[in-house]
């Protein structure tokens, strides 16, 4: 049960905070360095299908490796940075394997997204810590 309600928490604020990065910030950037590759219109089915595939499993790594870790340590700092570090991993695969193969590709837009990867990865993976201590923790 406990599991549950924290990685379902956890995908909630993941979600909400990711679109509201992307739609405020990322898209009016990414259609000025990169327009010429966006798709002219998206399905809502086409992104919540493929979205998710993404946002399920991440969030789980997140819980896995964020939170179980702070959870073992009793450490929200461990949370933290285990979180970001996974982040790291996942936005800068993601980021350096499109700087290396697309010409073009800006090294602003991989960096940004490391950061941003690293930053929301540690933020939700502690989100996640803190809702388990909070409802769930029993000394």
């Amino acid at each position: 049960m406990e599991f549950t309600v924290v990685y379902l928490a956890m995908l909630f604020i993941y979600i909400v905070v990711d679109f509201i990065w992307i739609t405020l910030f990322m898209q009016p950037y990414f259609t000025a360095n990169l327009g010429h590759l966006l798709r002219e219109s998206v399905e809502t089915s086409f992104l919540l299908t493929y979205g998710s595939i993404f946002f399920v499993f991440y969030v789980l790594g997140l819980y896995w490796f964020g939170v179980r870790a702070g959870i073992a340590s009793n450490s929200a700092l461990t949370a933290s940075f285990s979180g970001a570090f996974l982040g790291f991993l996942a936005y800068g695969t993601y980021g350096l394997t499109n700087y290396i193969f697309f010409k073009g590709y800006p090294l602003s837009i991989t960096l940004l997204d490391i950061t941003w990867g690293s930053l929301l990865g540690g933020a939700v993976s502690l989100c996640g810590y803190l809702i388990f201590l909070r409802f769930f923790y029993q000394t």
